[in-house]
């Protein structure tokens, strides 16, 4: 009887050991290990940032833009992409080389798009790459500041 006892406690504690391992290890076995592929129409601005798709569709609202300007905004972003994709696959460049290179990028999509703009946009568009810095410069300082009320 009391063989039984300890070859049943036993028995439960290699049972235990098993199934607690068992659940260590599933969470491992489920992560996807390649890595995520870029969403269409996603400019490469970091974690968080507004995806180009998103970004045509909150200039679109936030400048009132005409049919024509988001066509337009559209085939830059476009470029753009294309453009971002080509740096991104170009093993040769140093991490700072590509980075300053992303800048150039997204600075000659940031003055294209300034030039189709109506000044009054202008004025808008200005302001709302203002924001954005500024709200860069608080995530890279790591800022505990509290977020701008939503407009």
């Amino acid at each position: 009887m009391k063989m039984t006892i300890f070859r049943k406690a036993g028995m439960q504690a290699a049972m235990l050991a098993l199934c607690t391992s068992a659940l260590c290890t599933m969470p491992m076995m489920a992560q996807d290990t390649t890595p995520p592929a870029a969403p269409q129409g996603q400019m490469g601005r970091g974690r968080g940032g507004p995806g180009m798709g998103n970004q045509v569709e909150m200039l679109t609202k936030k400048l009132n833009l005409t049919p024509d300007q988001v066509t337009q905004v559209k085939a830059i972003d476009a470029d753009t992409m294309k453009q971002v994709d080509a740096l991104r696959s170009d093993t040769s460049l140093s991490r700072d080389d590509r980075r300053s290179k992303m800048m150039d990028i997204h600075k000659a999509s940031t003055d294209k798009i300034r030039g189709i703009l109506t000044d009054d946009q202008k004025t808008k568009f200005d302001a709302m790459q203002a924001e954005m810095q500024e709200k860069m410069k608080e995530r890279r300082q790591g800022g505990d500041a509290p977020p701008s009320p939503p407009q």
